[in-house]
């Protein structure tokens, strides 16, 4: 079990360092280590393990609001869907207070 928690923390620290370094947006690192952290730990728990984390920095979409109640409280939204036939992924969608125009978004 000791491993299983190393990749949890592991995926914390990895997001909140990303979204500091990479975003520029330190106010937001400990909302996105707790999302992070609290899914990753579902994703071991209750579906034998995390097969990837992605970051996606993108605009502001409607809040849906479900399930886990920390997750809900701190996301505008989350939720999941099957890839094959023995597999999920779980997603979720953090709104940062940003300056649209400093950012160069797709």
């Amino acid at each position: 079990m000791l491993g299983r928690d190393r990749v949890v923390v592991h995926a914390r620290h990895r997001a909140a360092s990303w979204v500091r370094e990479e975003w520029r947006l330190p106010e937001a690192a400990f909302q996105i280590e707790s999302v992070v952290g609290e899914l990753c730990a579902n994703a071991l728990r209750h579906g034998g393990g995390i097969a990837s984390l992605d970051l996606i920095l993108c605009e502001a979409t409607a809040y849906c609001p479900r399930g886990l109640h920390m997750v809900t409280a701190l996301t505008a939204g989350w939720g999941w869907h099957r890839i094959g036939t023995d597999q999920k992924q779980v997603w979720c969608e953090i709104i940062l207070p940003l300056d649209p125009l400093a950012l160069d978004l797709p």
